[in-house]
């Protein structure tokens, strides 16, 4: 079946608003008094019906308040509130419905809630091929003094339970940083069931958790997706939040926004999708439709790269090191190359005693050889060394982290006073444009907090410095210089959000952890952001503290493929062309450079969890497994591992196949192969050794045996013959 027109229309008499695309089917009533209901939300394929008949779905739920005396201060006007829901009456001016770019349809309803100053425009959108909608909000202050918009509304449902007891997944908190017997919980993930009764939060923002909430019918079935793109603080309450038997979802800000007479205040955009199956299709069908409609898109059919990062280096590095470096890289294909801390001076400028001649020839250089140039670039943070600090102490606030090698003081850069974005930018395009780069990495605390005896604060500070700073800043660089390709990095993901994956192409993970931890949050990660968001810093630590930068081997490199961008972080310059460990990175980087397309396309298959190298022996056999089902090609890729244990041999599960395919199944290490249908490898799964039978194991400083393999299996004839 082909992928189906969006179809919108509204009837006046009816007083309906219909919109879907042959996947989803919504609708939405204009009530006898101007109610604003939702009246439907239909997966078309699973025929199942979200809604709850008994409980109406309002549009929105919003809440302001008017101040006592407008001459005080906006963060000092008073309760009470009053809370706006769409289910109470309105006077509906206006429904347009228009093209919203790429085959999608938007429409648009204009309403005046009675009795308000307050003209709302809500935007609903659907685009083919995918069972979502996706709407925001618009709020214009019509009267003649001015409120505070206390909650600002993205989604309201009132879902029923489909199928059973729903279950709840959200998580990917920042915790516990470089502390190594909490890192599993680095990233934090949370499952719950949802009976009556039982209500959570999600709450997103920066280091805190994402923007994603999965509902799943337990053991499978429907299963329903929100996202919402936001890095300011948001919430979104979920469950039994009235006790009217409804499965609630309500996500919004509460930003404090002072709004002026005559002024609008736009909410951002959330999502919401429609599925069925388990987990994994879940997250795929939400990961496809954020890659096809939200995330930057990258030309270059090569992305993701295999890059090479200095940091391995720490700060000393000059001009010679790094072309020493760039020789090697070469050599082994790399396709970026990133010069990371300390290059810089106090005003971002190449330090003169280490780049005499700046960084535009060794760009040059990379680009001659088609590489990428890129830099590490902490720009929201300024040094008490640096002229804008001499000039406007006043735009920095609070501690900053920044590490070139003559640092001062550190803080804050107050992006959310709109002088200081004005400069920033002007600043981030003049280096980009000297240095001749195409790719930098945001890195370090993002921002500074306003303060608030130098900068009014019309909304939080919060909303401020993140809404109005940080993404103004990151949207202004895309408009100026819209070839330079942006990593969103800060010690660690540090906003695991849609708003994130809009302004950026790929993301770090743990920040270069060590192989078990890179993939134990990269099964979480990949539960919400699509694959290309999971960069790993391949920099492993064999032992607590103890950084290695020889010894290298599949194991290690293996551990760093699954997902993004790989990024070598290692002493580079030891490699010995034609050593062991030189023909182990070669071949990974062959390896990653095969499968990085499927991967990044495909849907990921969560097989075998990993867990705290702790409970080896205590619950865990020391085996995990992570793959990737590519639905175009009816191909799918395995990464398997084994870390210590007692278990020689185990099943690697599998599931998602088409159960009427016959695949050939092949390794990496070994030349076995074999044809099984799709039925069978969902029964049985595939069993394998490791290390492989005759093979000495390899064992880590801990003790621990680490081996690894990689199987592909490929649609075959009844010849066992694989099809191009």
């Amino acid at each position: 079946m082909g992928i189906q027109p969006v179809e919108c229309d509204y009837e006046p008499d009816a007083r309906r608003l219909r919109l879907g695309n042959g996947l989803v089917e919504a609708e939405w009533t204009v009530g006898e008094h101007g109610e604003l209901i939702c009246s439907r939300l239909r997966h078309v394929r699973s025929e199942t019906d979200w809604l709850d008949p008994a409980v109406p779905t309002p549009l929105y739920i919003l809440s302001y308040s008017e101040p006592r005396d407008p001459a005080r201060r906006s963060d000092a006007w008073p309760e009470p509130l009053r809370t706006v829901v769409g289910a109470e009456a309105h006077a509906v001016r206006d429904v347009v419905v228009r093209e919203s770019g790429d085959a999608g349809v938007e429409a648009l309803i204009e309403a005046v809630p009675e009795g308000t100053p307050l003209r709302l425009r809500w935007h609903l959108q659907c685009q083919p091929g995918h069972a979502a909608i996706r709407q925001w909000a618009e709020v214009t202050n019509t009267g003649d003094a001015p409120m505070v918009i206390a909650r600002l509304p993205i989604l309201s449902w009132a879902l029923g339970r489909p199928g059973g007891t729903l279950e709840a997944h959200c998580g990917l908190e920042r915790r516990n940083y470089q502390r190594r017997r909490e890192w599993p919980d680095w990233f934090t993930w949370r499952s719950l069931e949802l009976p009556p009764g039982v209500a959570d939060s999600v709450r997103s923002g920066y280091r805190r958790e994402a923007t994603w909430l999965g509902l799943l019918t337990s053991g499978g079935g429907p299963g329903l997706y929100l996202g919402w793109e936001s890095n300011a603080r948001s919430t979104c309450d979920f469950g039994d939040l009235h006790g009217d038997g409804a499965v609630w979802t309500e996500c919004y800000l509460e930003p404090k926004y002072a709004l002026q007479p005559g002024e609008t205040l736009t909410g951002p955009a959330g999502f919401t999708g429609l599925a069925h199956g388990d987990l994994d299709e879940l997250s795929y069908r939400c990961q496809r439709y954020v890659e096809d409609t939200i995330a930057q898109p990258v030309g270059d059919e090569r992305f993701p790269y295999v890059v090479f990062n200095s940091w391995g280096y720490g700060a000393e590095i000059d001009d010679a090191s790094m072309r020493s470096c760039f020789e090697v890289c070469r050599r082994l294909g790399v396709e970026l190359f990133v010069v990371d801390f300390g290059w810089e001076d106090p005003d971002w400028k190449p330090l003169q005693d280490r780049f005499p001649d700046g960084l535009a020839p060794l760009a040059e250089a990379a680009h001659e050889v088609g590489m990428l140039f890129g830099v590490h670039l902490s720009f929201g943070n300024v040094s008490s060394l640096s002229g804008v600090y001499r000039d406007h102490p006043e735009w920095a606030n609070g501690p900053g982290m920044w590490a070139y090698r003559r640092e001062g003081e550190v803080y804050g850069l107050t992006l959310g006073n709109p002088e200081t974005r004005e400069w920033i930018v002007g600043k981030i395009v003049e280096i980009l444009d000297e240095n001749k780069i195409d790719y930098f990495l945001t890195d370090h605390y993002l921002w500074g907090p306003c303060n608030p005896e130098v900068q009014e604060l019309h909304a939080t500070n919060d909303y401020a410095t993140v809404a109005e700073g940080f993404d103004r800043v990151m949207e202004r660089i895309r408009e100026l210089r819209p070839h330079v390709l942006m990593e969103h990095c800060d010690n660690g993901m540090g906003l695991p959000t849609f708003q994130m994956v809009r302004q950026h192409v790929t993301s770090i993970g743990p920040d270069a952890v060590g192989t078990l931890w890179e993939r134990f949050h990269t099964w979480r990660i990949s539960r919400v952001l699509p694959p290309r968001y999971l960069d790993h810093y391949a920099c492993d630590q064999v032992v607590p503290g103890e950084y290695v930068g020889t010894g290298l081997g599949d194991y290690e490199y293996r551990s760093h493929i699954f997902g993004g961008p790989m990024i070598l972080m290692t002493n580079i310059m030891s490699l010995e062309e034609g050593s062991e460990e030189w023909e182990s990175l070669a071949r990974q980087i062959g390896l990653f450079k095969r499968i990085r397309r499927k991967v990044r396309e495909g849907k990921v298959l969560h097989l075998l969890e990993p867990q705290p190298l702790e409970r080896i022996g205590n619950g865990w056999d020391g085996w995990d497994a992570i793959g990737s089902y590519h639905e175009a090609t009816d191909s799918t890729v395995v990464l398997a591992f084994r870390l210590g244990g007692g278990a020689d041999e185990r099943v690697i599960p599998l599931h998602r196949l088409r159960a009427e395919s016959s695949y050939v199944v092949r390794f990496e290490d070994r030349p076995d192969t074999c044809v099984r249908t799709g039925a069978e490898l969902m029964a049985e799964g595939i069993r394998l050794a490791l290390p492989r039978p005759g093979d000495l194991p390899k064992v880590d400083p801990n003790g621990m045996v680490r081996a690894s393999e990689v199987i592909f299996l490929e649609p075959a004839d009844g010849a066992g013959t694989v099809h191009p």
